[in-house]
């Protein structure tokens, strides 16, 4: 599933018109009966559902969904921003047989005390005022009528973006509405997965609007979603007769006399991701106390570290920032030909290392959180979450690299400027500790899969997976410990392949 711009979907919307043949007001009309298919559930015998309309195309869509629950168990109205004389186009056209079914338009300017009133009353407020045309700042009566749907009781579900929220997800201040269910057509706009866009989204659901795959092909968006059945799909399969080397040996240099526990999750969370051997090197101190919880691994010394034999790397969890930690991500960086995966401290040391990325030609993954990617590229952290996704193809470009941005919706891209977005997790991974659990899945994956891109795309969605179960299931988002997230890791992977036999 693409993430596409507000440029983008309108190059979309004009191929499938004018290169398919499917006219403007056939898109509406299936937009609008995709959001009344999902809104149908929701709709109580009896209550009452308003419909707020814009002038564009979301308003068009609005007209459509009126117009089915005008035959619906509910009691709905119909309230317009502007004067029907100034709807046209396919919006026109979907107003039009609105009326002529029997509909009925308040004006929201004629009738503000009705309007506020409705506002109050109503079980269920449709939002479509605004699309993916807007930018700028909402017009003040817009602004006002938004206060007031932020201001009901109401459930209140937007029609492709919440009104006010720019489909770009550039920053802005005014008011937005505030939906508790988004339902996007045809495919996610980037302002979903940006903030403070993100935040005004409640729910989301992608609804199709039969606009055939063949208008996405011609895109230069090369950004997508992490969708479940690719997962599926990409998982590597065990050969019956491979054997522990078939699956990768890795050594992960983690861990210090302080962190102790980000080498053990890490490795132990490796070893639940499938990787064949695994090799660990902590100091001589706290060696001890993770060898009797992981007797699984072997270890190998700091001071004879040795790469022979191996299949992949992995370093910082736990490290430490000592000055002289740097040379041990430089040693790792000049395994030119290694598959590696850097994170925490290892990204804090790699500030002073960065050309030596250009010079590898095994794939090198960076996992860093907003301040560590900001840290790297000499920026703020807001700049670098005001531009998320262009700040990850400019740096993962440049150097060549694997980049997994994390945050709510973490941001994978490859060196050729790919990207895809993970929508799984949530804030029970906002704990220390989670980091590395997905330092060992990633570390795992890597040396496991086939294609480097859906290793980092798999190790992230499973990461995330585990931790939206284990709060569906068994937890709050308060009380999930990272080593939860590894024991879990187990019947998440057990689904996974189950359903790819189905």
């Amino acid at each position: 599933m693409r993430v596409v711009t507000r440029e983008e979907m309108w190059a979309v919307d004009r191929y499938t018109i004018e290169k398919i043949g499917l006219g403007g007001p056939v898109l509406m009309e299936n937009a609008g009966q995709a959001v009344y298919a999902a809104i149908r559930p929701r709709l109580k015998k009896d209550g009452k559902v308003i419909v707020v309309i814009g002038k564009g195309n979301n308003g068009g869509d609005g007209f459509v969904i009126a117009r089915l629950l005008m035959d619906s168990p509910v009691r709905s109205e119909t309230w317009l921003m502007t004067d029907i004389r100034k709807i046209n186009g396919d919006a026109a056209c979907h107003m039009n047989a609105y009326l002529a079914a029997g509909g009925a338009v308040h004006r929201v300017s004629e009738e503000p005390e009705s309007f506020s009133e409705a506002v109050g009353q109503a079980d269920l407020i449709i939002d479509a005022l605004l699309g993916t045309g807007f930018h700028g700042t909402p017009y003040p009566d817009y602004l006002q009528v938004i206060e007031q749907i932020n201001r009901s009781n109401a459930e209140v579900v937007a029609v492709d973006l919440p009104s006010g929220v720019p489909a770009d997800g550039e920053p802005f201040t005014h008011q937005a509405v505030q939906a508790d269910v988004t339902l996007t057509l045809a495919c996610p706009k980037l302002a979903q997965f940006l903030q403070p866009a993100a935040r005004f989204f409640g729910d989301v659901r992608t609804v199709s609007i039969g606009i055939p795959k063949v208008a996405f092909e011609h895109l230069n968006s090369r950004r997508k979603v992490v969708e479940r059945e690719d997962v599926i799909r990409t998982l590597p399969r065990r050969d019956p007769f491979s054997h522990k080397g078939s699956h990768g040996k890795g050594l992960l240099i983690a861990g210090s006399k302080l962190m102790p526990g980000a080498a053990f999750f890490s490795a132990k969370a490796a070893l639940r991701s499938g990787i064949g051997l695994l090799k660990v090197s902590v100091p001589d101190e706290i060696r001890p106390v993770i060898a009797s919880r992981l007797p699984e691994t072997m270890y190998m010394p700091r001071a004879s570290i040795d790469f022979k034999g191996l299949s992949g790397l992995a370093i910082g969890p736990g490290l430490g920032r000592e000055p002289e930690k740097a040379e041990l991500v430089r040693r790792v960086l000049e395994c030119t030909d290694l598959p590696c995966v850097i994170d925490a401290d290892g990204l804090y040391h790699l500030k002073g290392l960065l050309d030596l990325l250009k010079d590898r030609t095994g794939p090198t993954v960076l996992s860093p959180h907003p301040g560590e990617l900001a840290h790297l590229m000499d920026t703020s952290i807001q700049e670098i979450e005001s531009n998320r996704f262009h700040m990850a193809k400019s740096f993962a470009e440049k150097y060549q690299i694997y980049l997994v941005l994390k945050g709510k919706y973490s941001i994978i891209t490859a060196p050729d400027g790919r990207q895809a977005v993970n929508t799984t997790g949530n804030a029970a991974l906002a704990k220390g500790g989670s980091g590395d659990v997905l330092t060992g899945i990633l570390f795992a994956f890597l040396l496991q899969h086939k294609e480097v891109m859906d290793a980092v795309c798999n190790a992230v969605y499973v990461h995330g997976e585990v931790a939206d179960n284990l709060v569906r299931t068994r937890h709050s988002l308060l009380d999930v410990l990272a080593t939860d997230l590894i024991d879990h890791i187990p019947p998440v992977m057990h689904n996974l392949y189950h359903e790819s036999m189905r």
